[in-house]
This record gives C-alpha cells, structure tokens and sequence, in this order.
C-alpha cells in the first residue's frame, strides 16, 4: 500500500509540472486572446523571500506556487488516470 502512496505523490508533482510546461509552451505559441488569457491564469500564494543579511553571508528563504488553468487540467488527468490502480 506504502508503494502505491508514493508513486501516487509522484504522478501527482509530475502532472502539475507538466501541466506548467504545457502552460509556459502555450503563453509563446498561442496568439494574444481570450483562449490564451484563460489557459495560461495563474493563481499565486505562498510565502514572500525573506532576507538575512550577516555582512558575510546573506540568506534569502521563500516558497511560491503558481497554478494555472492547465496544471489544473493535467492534476485531474492525473487523479482520474489513478484511480483505476487505487
């Protein structure tokens, strides 16, 4: 079962970063439009950079994710493609 659980958290991550290749792809092929404003939304939260500064050493920490239409469509292909093997 512990197989399963992971392989599904990896299809999972793989999906949503195909999904925003495919997205990236079509923000340069697709021309300005409707079609191409609604496939290529994106959706942004997270933390914001957080910066140390020790005079030797500078640090910056932060985590942002960006969701677009499509990183969307291919996470539900990837849930629905799974649950035949769940």
């Amino acid at each position: 079962m512990e197989k399963k659980y992971w392989t599904f958290l990896i299809s999972i991550f793989a999906g949503i970063v195909s999904g925003a290749l495919v997205s990236e792809l079509l923000k340069m092929i697709l021309p300005t439009g409707v079609v191409k404003d609604f496939l290529t939304y994106s959706v942004n939260f997270g933390l914001d950079p957080l910066g140390i500064n020790l005079g030797v050493l500078k640090f910056t920490f932060g985590l942002t994710f960006s969701f677009t239409v499509v990183s969307l469509l291919f996470l539900i292909a990837v849930i629905y493609y799974f649950k035949w093997w769940l």
